[in-house]
């Protein structure tokens, strides 16, 4: 992790790094990360996590993951894939939102679904808020610590995806995904093959006290 800090801050100081061949297509960095996700998922399927249905969805992540971050294969193996309207290939799931906010830009409908965006997530967290659900999704984060990963690593290559949107920053959006990386094979190491720790007791602020594992 503090070795891709470094990275990062060198790329932000240094414009012949960001342009060199740790940030470029197929560079050292894109290229490490897809690694990173593919031992994600060979640590997933060798532990059986597919077994639960957070397991199963996590295999499935890293598995596009790997495969959105070398183009599906296409360049190694010497096919094009689909061409995309404004430029570029749909070579990855990032493109699949690529094409939602571009189709949005041409409808002039950006900032009207930004709004409800923001409307709908404010109403969300309120309503999770008062209900109490939302005390019960932070005891279901720590009945196992690779959901905890899973969610860190979900937003880190969220904003990932934001940068590749707006087309800033490359090397930004390279180590963040890279990070993202590291995040699926610590999950793929801390996510439990079994039933999740048991709720012992759950105090009066909302927080219960987590079991061993069983």
């Amino acid at each position: 992790m503090v070795a891709g800090l470094a990275v990062l801050a060198l790329a932000f100081w240094s414009a012949d790094f960001r342009h060199g061949p740790f940030f470029r297509e197929d560079g050292i960095v894109e290229m490490t990360a897809a690694i990173l996700f593919f031992v994600a998922l060979i640590i997933g399927v060798q532990r059986q996590l597919y077994r639960t249905l957070v397991g199963f969805a996590f295999c499935g992540l890293a598995l596009l993951a790997c495969l959105s971050e070398i183009s599906f294969g296409a360049r190694h193996l010497g096919f094009a894939m689909p061409a995309m309207p404004g430029g570029g290939e749909l070579d990855g799931a990032q493109d699949l939102v690529m094409l939602a906010y571009r189709a949005l830009v041409n409808a002039d409908m950006l900032l009207l679904a930004a709004i409800l965006a923001i409307a709908l997530l404010t109403l969300v967290v309120t309503l999770a808020y008062r209900s109490a659900y939302a005390a019960r999704v932070i005891i279901w984060l720590r009945a196992d610590h690779g959901r905890l990963a899973i969610l860190t690593a979900l937003t880190v290559i969220g904003i990932a995806v934001v940068i590749d949107i707006i087309e800033v920053a490359r090397f930004a959006e390279e180590t963040l995904e890279l990070f993202g990386a590291l995040l699926m094979a610590t999950a793929a190491l801390r996510l439990q093959r079994g039933k999740p720790r048991r709720v012992l007791s759950q105090p009066s602020n909302g927080l219960a006290t987590i079991a061993g594992d069983e």
